[in-house]
């Protein structure tokens, strides 16, 4: 009952959100070594309520048996490390902290080479003393293999300054993390130095945390962040010819920290990434920069799955991130297929606005679609009704961004009415997510959030033109505007449309696809375009500042030209409000003439 009075009210941390600085401090040895005297403390009370509840119960409670099982340090088959603290471990141990064997030496008066060199000798399991250092007149070091462990407990060496070497009790437990101050970088410097090759400029990382000049002294594994940052700072400060990289056997999770090649432009072609503990492809997102030639995954639990479900899935799925890739594996692939092109004085083409398959439709293409807007986004989206055909189509599809995209913006408001073929199967409820008919289109338009689209962002794409109909292909954003704040979105936007009796045209298919607006389109959206204003001297000599910003926002807002906003604005005594009630009558009654919207 003590060891539960003891605990009580004591929350257990979480299993993720243990930093590298609160694992040091958590799971230092003195800490360690604290908690494990407090218990040995309340083992006497722990075991009398033990038997206790055990005898309550009717059960009969073997001692000896319980003992050997709740106090086995080095027992190797731990089940459940979470729960490991009545086997000398610690009470919690977080996801991804591995455990070491600590092997403890008391009476310490040999030097370290003597002891480790003579334990090393005597031990019929070969291992590798790691982090050697003393607390008092005790010695400790750690050692991988529990099988090694037992072995050195049962060891019987005897030297002549230390004598008989008596070993303490051996525990599973995690090894700190080292600081990595001025003393360390200087070794790892030299490590680095040693490890490189100039002539095949290929560094070796191989098994790191083992290296012989290092690990007796210090455990630095790659597989922890900080040591992985400041080993991939010192590469990219004294080398920028590294061609060949190693990492193999290291026990990476991840590649965090390794994007700094990319970032500090050392062209890696060749990675040796094998026999780690890689489960998704998604580790090298971030190095999608490198000009890799040769990658080696192999050993990795990702390359099992990959390899299971053919060669040529393995092969596709590597070559989404490195296309040039021409050995995996070591095996030689065929060639890529590569559009590289870098002839001298080669240049790329610009991106157009717009591409139209017949340039006699480009005022007819401006008009409809600055008049559409106008509406669309004053909130008279009712009024649209005469601009759609009785039988018209309309469906909305919303999709969001790829995971690496930042703005991941909810997409509720139009998730409930989109018909996203990828998410929806059944074809009963795609069939109902098309809107048939003007009636039904205008209701759900009205339904959508209130919307302010930029004209500078829209790329028009014409490719049918006949006398009976056109199909235009609309690209954009637009600023949501909501009561909370005020969000830019992308937008996709298929229209066909017929020529009316009347002269005009109507729309009998429309397809809406709405996203988020990625980093770059949201970088520009909505930036003011310096336009030259073109206005013919007769009509004002000079204009002031505040007229000058009125015709370039009402330009911007209307669609038209600045010439026509002037004159627009200057038939209302400039009043902002009655230029733009002027602007609604005439497209209303088709009056505004199709060179206004020339720019």
């Amino acid at each position: 009952m003590g060891r539960q009075n003891k605990f009580k009210g004591q929350r257990r941390p979480e299993r993720s959100g243990f930093d590298e600085e609160e694992r040091r401090l958590v799971y230092s040895e003195e800490s360690y070594d604290q908690r494990m005297h407090h218990r040995r403390e309340d083992f006497p009370r722990f075991r009398d309520g033990r038997i206790g509840r055990q005898k309550k119960k009717g059960q009969k409670y073997n001692f000896d048996r319980q003992l050997q099982e709740d106090l086995s340090y080095a027992k190797e088959e731990r089940q459940e490390p979470r729960r490991d603290y009545r086997r000398g471990g610690p009470r919690h141990i977080p996801s991804g902290v591995e455990l070491w064997n600590r092997i403890t030496i008391k009476n310490v008066k040999a030097t370290k080479d003597e002891l480790l060199k003579s334990i090393i000798e005597a031990c019929p399991v070969p291992f590798v003393p790691v982090y050697y250092h003393l607390r008092g007149e005790f010695g400790f070091f750690f050692v991988e293999s529990s099988e090694a462990a037992s072995a050195i407990q049962r060891l019987h060496i005897t030297l002549p300054v230390q004598g008989k070497i008596e070993f303490g009790e051996t525990r599973r437990m995690p090894i700190q993390n080292i600081p990595v101050d001025e003393r360390v970088q200087i070794k790892l410097r030299q490590v680095l130095e040693r490890r490189y090759d100039p002539l095949t400029q290929s560094l070796d990382l191989s098994n790191f945390h083992y290296d012989e000049s290092l690990c007796h002294e210090y455990y630095i594994p790659l597989s922890r962040p900080m040591n992985m940052k400041e080993v991939m700072r010192i590469i990219t400060e004294n080398t920028k010819d590294l061609k060949n990289l190693d990492l193999s056997d290291n026990k990476l999770q991840n590649l965090d920290n390794v994007e700094i090649l990319v970032d500090k432009s050392v062209e890696v072609k060749a990675l040796n990434v094998s026999n780690n503990r890689i489960q998704s492809l998604n580790v090298f997102a971030k190095l999608k920069g490198l000009p890799l030639e040769s990658l080696i995954l192999d050993g990795n639990p990702i390359a099992t799955r990959l390899k299971e479900k053919g060669n040529d899935t393995y092969r596709r799925e590597i070559r989404r991130f490195f296309p040039k890739v021409v050995v995996l594996d070591s095996d030689v692939l065929p060639a890529p297929v590569t559009f590289d092109v870098e002839p001298d004085g080669f240049k790329v083409p610009d991106t157009q606005p717009k591409f139209l398959v017949n340039e006699g439709v480009n005022d007819v293409l401006h008009t409809f679609v600055n008049q559409y807007y106008s509406f669309y986004d004053q909130g008279r989206r009712s009024e649209l009704s005469e601009a759609y055909h009785e039988d018209v189509l309309f469906s909305l599809t919303a999709g969001p961004l790829p995971k690496n995209e930042e703005n991941q913006f909810k997409l509720g408001a139009y998730f409930m009415e989109s018909r996203n073929l990828m998410r929806i199967k059944e074809s009963s409820v795609r069939s109902k997510k098309v809107r048939r008919g003007r009636s039904e289109t205008i209701k759900l338009l009205e339904t959508l959030p209130k919307s302010v689209h930029d004209p500078e962002s829209f790329r028009y794409d014409v490719t049918i033109v006949t006398d009976t109909l056109m199909s235009i292909n609309l690209k954009g954003v637009f600023r949501e505007e909501t009561d909370s704040k005020s969000v830019i979105r992308s937008f996709t936007r298929f229209f066909v449309i017929c020529p009316t009796p009347r002269g005009g045209y109507y729309i009998i298919n429309d397809l809406l696809f709405i996203s988020n607006a990625s980093k770059a389109q949201e970088k520009v959206a909505f930036k003011p375009v310096e336009t030259p204003l073109k206005i013919e001297p007769s009509t004002s000599s000079g204009l002031e500042t505040v007229q000058r910003e009125m015709i370039a926002q009402f330009s911007v807002q209307s669609g038209m030209n600045v010439t026509y906003a002037q004159q627009c604005l200057e038939s209302r005594n400039w009043d902002y409000n009655a230029a733009a009630e002027l602007f609604q009558q005439m497209v209303a009654a088709n009056a505004v003439p199709p060179e206004a919207f020339q720019r």
